[in-house]
């Protein structure tokens, strides 16, 4: 046991020279166990690479280039909706796929062809009844 202070300085420099040790011995605990390079690179927190240090940067920068590089040309590539409408892909009315095609649907054609001639038969079949509508 440290022997009585006699000062509130001599008190303060004791403290801090007492915090000063405990962090020392925490980090010198902390470097003892601290991973491996291999686990950290396992682990995903360093790359995997044999590059110089100073290079790493660069190295991670011209990666991220290459992969934007790569996104843009394979977005350049996609299909746009048109096509997409063309090939049945991409959902939508069919008389909005007809104005937007230019051709009908076969299946929306015989709907509405049906419906024309179910209109007209019921027309016919109703010349002599009262309108209601």
């Amino acid at each position: 046991m440290p022997p009585p202070l006699k000062s509130p300085a001599a008190f303060h420099e004791q403290r801090r020279s007492l915090e000063r040790a405990r962090t020392e011995d925490y980090l010198k605990r902390k470097i003892r166990s601290r991973p491996e390079r291999s686990e950290l690179v396992r682990m995903h927190i360093l790359e995997e690479t044999s590059a110089e240090p100073s290079l790493q940067a660069k190295q991670l920068k011209l990666k991220r280039a290459r992969l934007a590089d790569d996104l843009n040309e394979k977005i350049a590539q996609r299909p746009g909706p048109m096509e997409l409408v063309e090939k049945n892909i991409l959902p939508v009315e069919s008389s909005l796929k007809e104005a937007i095609i230019g051709e009908e649907d076969p299946a929306a054609l015989r709907e509405r062809q049906l419906k024309q001639n179910w209109a007209e038969s019921l027309r016919a079949s109703c010349t002599g009844c009262v309108n209601l509508g």
